[in-house]
């Protein structure tokens, strides 16, 4: 028995649990180490799955129980000295319905794989073959994994098994072909979308990227898993899936279902880069540890950037629709301080402790290497087509770096692969662009880029007024700070996040009166804040300033016919 034979079951599926059990031969080896992953690939945090297996005990195939010893906070000791072939088992909780964590109920089973199934150290790049024993009622599996018969599927090592997650039950399960292979919707939960439009975008969508990655379909099949909640989003790439969340009513609201197929670009596009493009720390992973990079401004701050650009491509938002998402991330940015305290790449390794941990300081000391990373990428292709009188951009470089993979599918890229490729591409050296933009961070250029495609950016907070620069919530009836960005009164005047707001100028404040108040207000105008902190009150005196910017994009009026080819190089076809 080469292979690790998986099975799973689903008892009492209303209890959120389910039964794991790993059969495998030993050989002659005394012991065996079962081991669940601390964390999940593509989304960069330690999860401690381990936290939700209870139950854990082993048998020869004879039915004779075998001593088990917990080693570490996620690893478990088979004794095997004498006994060729053994069984070990275990049950897991799961109700926490997340792209990244599992959930089981009386309806469906959705199992992400990183936090269900164990490796067996030394075993990991064996043959992993899956039973899933469904409950009564439940007629439906929809995984990535390769089907070997109804109910049995197949991975060829343990990375591509827990890769491939699995949902169970009675979804919804849409089809369409690409150049013959098949791709699967799979639609757990009521929702008030429509079949047709659905099957239409997803397919027009997925043609465009594999167009602009040279045509050729890396995959046997795709499934797409989506989740109809009532409220919640994200995604999480796979190998030749994803999963992504959905507010179950919002089909129907044309800005947010655009926003949603901005997530299925998105999520798509990484089969591409990050499953096969990928920084060379990715992979083959340690499960038990923090897998570091400098490369995530790449992963997900390129594929940020094509995600929307891509449905800007295959019609499905027009050219304002794209500036005014584009707008989003650059406000997310450019708004803020923390773009000159963390560059692309600080937050990239970072983002084990930072990205996903985040406080009310987050803005004035940190960025997010998707939307940086996303802008960075906009001025590298505008460098790329400018300097190359229109005829390379950043397209090139991605097919570059997804030649290198073809060339080698076990070797990721370096941090200097990257910036060769685009030097290659751009027919000159990047090093100051690199020195100020991916290892600096100096203010970001944004409007002399888009100028280069006959765009600007417009602050449209350039006003006389100021604004409401902190954020606040009313919390047990109390107004409550829970967000200060530097650069603004609030911060300069010593307001602090939990602050209570009791009056202003004398006036006791509600959400209501708060809102209005500060609409007639000019900068250097002086307010009187009455605060309650920890229990004490307190007065603050804060001298106003002008608002914090909040950019729009707009077209300029007289484009030369120059900046007329850089848009459209920008804009078209990524073969064009």
């Amino acid at each position: 028995m080469h292979e690790i034979n998986y099975s799973v079951s689903f008892s009492k599926p209303h209890t959120h649990y389910c039964e794991v059990e790993i059969s495998l031969n030993t050989a002659d080896l005394d012991s065996v180490v079962f081991s669940m992953p601390v964390w999940t690939p593509g989304s960069y945090l330690i999860r401690e799955f381990a936290k939700n297996v209870e139950g854990v005990w082993a048998e020869n195939f004879s039915g004779e129980k075998i001593p088990v010893e917990k080693i570490n906070k996620n690893s478990w000791k088979a004794d095997t000295s004498k006994r060729k072939n053994i069984r070990f088992k275990y049950k897991v909780y799961c109700n926490e319905l997340t792209v990244r964590t599992s959930e089981i109920n009386s309806e469906h089973a959705f199992l992400s794989n990183a936090g269900v199934f164990m490796f067996v150290r030394g075993y990991e790049n064996r043959k992993c073959i899956l039973e899933i024993n469904l409950p009564p009622g439940w007629k439906k599996i929809s995984t990535g994994l390769s089907k070997d018969s109804e109910s049995v599927y197949s991975a060829e090592n343990y990375d591509v098994f827990i890769d491939s997650p699995v949902e169970a039950g009675n979804q919804n399960i849409l089809e369409f072909d690409i150049k013959g292979i098949r791709h699967y919707i799979c639609l757990s939960g009521k929702g008030n979308y429509d079949e047709d439009t659905l099957i239409k975008d997803f397919k027009t969508i997925a043609e465009e990227e594999i167009k602009l990655l040279g045509g050729e379909i890396p995959y046997k099949d795709y499934t797409y898993i989506v989740h109809l909640v009532e409220k919640g989003g994200g995604g999480l790439e796979h190998l030749n899936s994803f999963v992504v969340q959905f507010p179950r009513w919002n089909f129907t609201n044309e800005k947010i279902y655009k926003k949603f197929l901005g997530l299925v670009s998105h999520e798509f596009f990484h089969l591409w880069n990050v499953k096969r493009i990928r920084p060379e720390a990715l992979g083959p992973f340690d499960y038990d540890n923090e897998n570091y990079t400098k490369g995530l401004w790449v992963a997900e701050g390129w594929t940020s950037f094509y995600d929307n650009l891509i449905l800007r491509r295959c019609g499905i938002l027009t050219d304002e629709e794209y500036y005014e998402f584009l707008s989003v991330e650059l406000n997310d940015v450019m708004r803020f301080e923390g773009r000159f305290h963390q560059s692309v790449e600080e937050s990239s390794f970072d983002t084990w402790i930072k990205f996903y941990r985040k406080d009310e300081n987050y803005n004035n000391t940190q960025v997010s290497y998707y939307t940086k990373g996303a802008i960075v990428a906009l001025m590298l292709n505008l460098e790329i087509i400018k300097s190359t009188g229109s005829k390379k951009s950043l397209d090139d470089a991605l097919r570059i770096l997804y030649e290198d993979y073809k060339k080698d599918r076990s070797a990721g890229y370096s941090d200097k692969r990257v910036k060769e490729a685009a030097e290659e591409v751009c027919g000159k050296k990047l090093d100051e662009f690199w020195d100020k933009f991916i290892h600096g961070t100096e203010e970001l250029p944004v409007n002399d880029y888009l100028n280069y495609a006959g765009l600007k950016l417009v602050n449209e907070n350039e006003t006389e007024s100021v604004m409401q620069d902190f954020e606040v919530k009313l919390i047990e009836g109390k107004l409550i700070i829970t967000k200060i960005h530097a650069g603004t009164f609030a911060y300069e005047s010593g307001l602090n996040v939990n602050d209570e707001i009791i009056a202003l100028d004398g006036i006791r404040m509600n959400e209501e009166l708060l809102n209005s108040f500060f609409k007639d207000r000019k900068k250097g105008d002086k307010v009187k804040f009455l605060i309650s902190r920890k229990g004490l009150t307190e007065e603050i005196v804060a001298e106003l300033l002008n608002p914090l910017p909040k950019y729009k994009i707009e077209a300029l009026e007289n484009r030369t016919s120059e900046q007329e080819k850089v848009l459209l190089k920008w804009l078209a076809d990524g073969n064009s």
